[in-house]
């Protein structure tokens, strides 16, 4: 039921009973997102209302999308910001108005300039003044479009935006309990102004059709008190969630063996393994529901209904395969386990002075001869992503202890013919690892070894003449091993 605005309510207290209910300590930054509208203009003024006065900065996006439109927005902003005595910043979107999924573009591109004020800033909270319709705009946007359970919750009251490496920042939305019509009747008691956006009469946009097709449709067919059974199925939906997200949780991601020998850095934590059995033992809705989140966590948009449910198929089955998940993502179904393969990884930039890269040969289906660098004694080469592979000749007494780490190993040095050389796997490549009892094609080997297909190509080799002496952090050659009376020794090493 609407709440009864007058123009005496006391104002000052509007802020701080917000602040009590989401959370927010007297002495948090805060960063309000300004966009000129009823619903940020309220915040706005119950902010500067609010006493003690509170540390709180507006940011305006001007989208540019309108052209004098937009910069009255902007003005608009400035104007009221400054009557208020509340610092403002405003920053310009660069958006092709022609390109499609505006509407996305704009979205991302207004979270990334909030996001990044609040982390240069130091503010520690980012409000906006989303209402109850909008969420329930929202929501019905994903129903529309088909989306899996999680996406039916509706907005959430608060989140916790981070990336790694950033300091985290935390999202509220103070007014998820206000209805649009309450919010601009607080205003219009007091005659204050806010700006009417054109863009949302605009019929090429989704959330417009819906809201003044679709919602109006409903209350149509359902009543007054039909947007309120949406609300209450989204808070139903909401508490299912919780449930099942309680339920899975645990499964997530481990960390691929290869990838210490095919990446480097932040790009060793991209994709993963996960065991084919903790999937195997929950039910269909409970093992799609991981795969999307598990999926959609990596990639950072939601997988295909098409993928999802080609991948849960083979599951069912007991099949092994490979399928393309998106944005460059290879998941590989073996008979154990689930292989997300990450898309090649980036090269980092040439190291000042450096005289030897070795660049990761082609990964497309008509690669030409991968090339091979010198290794010198003592010496190194770096590879293009950033990582280092090192040579020395070192003496020991016989019987001295061996390096037993994947990424560091010592090989019989005697009778070593040939210049070293780092280089990619080629056609007709055997090797006969430590322990072997003869040799198998290189290709065989990794896979043995659980390098995927589209990771092969990345792993480097230390050779001598034809001579394979290590699979670079997998393994050495059993004919080089170190033997009782080995003296000279080759130590190579992986780092990086």
């Amino acid at each position: 039921m609407p709440r009864s605005p007058h123009p005496s309510d006391d104002w000052s207290r509007r802020w701080p009973a917000l602040a009590r209910a989401a959370g927010i300590a007297g002495d948090e930054r805060l960063l309000l997102a300004l966009s000129g509208g009823a619903d940020s203009v309220l915040l706005l003024e119950w902010l500067a209302a609010s006493a003690p006065r509170w540390n709180v900065r507006a940011l305006h996006v001007d989208h540019g999308l309108r052209g004098e439109e937009s910069e009255a927005d902007a003005r608009f902003c400035v104007e009221r910001c400054a009557a208020l005595g509340v610092p403002l910043v405003v920053r310009r979107a660069e958006l092709d108005a022609h390109a499609p999924d505006l509407e996305a573009r704009a979205r991302a591109a207004r979270y990334a300039l909030l996001l990044a004020e609040a982390r240069a800033s130091g503010h520690t909270t980012l409000l906006t003044g989303h209402h109850r319709d909008d969420t329930l705009e929202t929501l019905l946007q994903r129903w529309v479009r088909g989306s899996e359970l999680a996406g039916l919750r509706g907005a959430r009251a608060e989140r916790v935006l981070d990336a790694p490496g950033e300091r985290p920042v935390r999202l509220v939305r103070p007014l998820l309990g206000w209805r649009r019509e309450e919010v601009r009747t607080l205003l219009a008691a007091r005659a204050l102004a806010w700006r009417e956006d054109s863009s949302n009469l605009d019929p090429r946009f989704t959330r417009t059709r819906t809201r003044h097709g679709l919602v109006p449709m409903i209350e149509e067919l359902g009543g007054p008190g039909a947007l309120d059974d949406l609300a209450a199925f989204a808070d139903a939906v909401e508490s299912l969630e919780l449930e099942l997200a309680r339920a899975t949780a645990h499964l997530a991601w481990q960390p691929a063996p290869h990838a210490e020998v095919t990446r480097a850095g932040e790009e060793r934590a991209l994709g993963g393994v996960l065991a084919r059995g903790a999937l195997a033992a929950l039910a269909r809705p409970l093992r799609r529901r991981v795969l999307w989140r598990l999926l959609t966590e990596s990639l950072g948009v939601a997988p295909s209904r098409t993928v999802l449910e080609k991948v849960l198929l083979d599951l069912d089955r007991a099949r092994c395969a490979r399928h393309s998940v998106g944005c460059g993502f290879t998941l590989q179904l073996r008979a154990k386990e689930l292989v997300l393969v990450p898309p090649p990884a980036r090269a980092a930039a040439d190291a000042p002075g450096e005289q030897l890269l070795l660049p990761f040969p082609s990964q497309g289906p008509a690669r030409l001869p991968a090339p091979s660098v010198r290794l010198t004694l003592p010496g190194s080469v770096l590879l293009a992503d950033g990582r280092r592979i090192t040579a020395e000749l070192t003496t020991a007494a016989p019987g001295s202890p061996v390096p037993t780490g994947a990424c560091e190993v010592e090989l019989d040095a005697r009778d070593l013919i040939g210049p070293l050389t780092v280089r990619w796997a080629a056609p007709g490549d055997r090797f006969r690892a430590l322990g072997a009892p003869g040799t198998k094609p290189l290709g065989r080997f990794l896979r043995d070894r659980g390098v995927p297909r589209e990771e092969r190509a990345r792993v480097a080799l230390v050779s001598a003449g034809d001579e394979i002496l290590w699979v670079a952090g997998i393994e050495p050659s059993e004919r080089r091993r170190i033997a009782s009376d080995s003296v000279q020794r080759l130590r190579l090493r992986l780092i990086g």
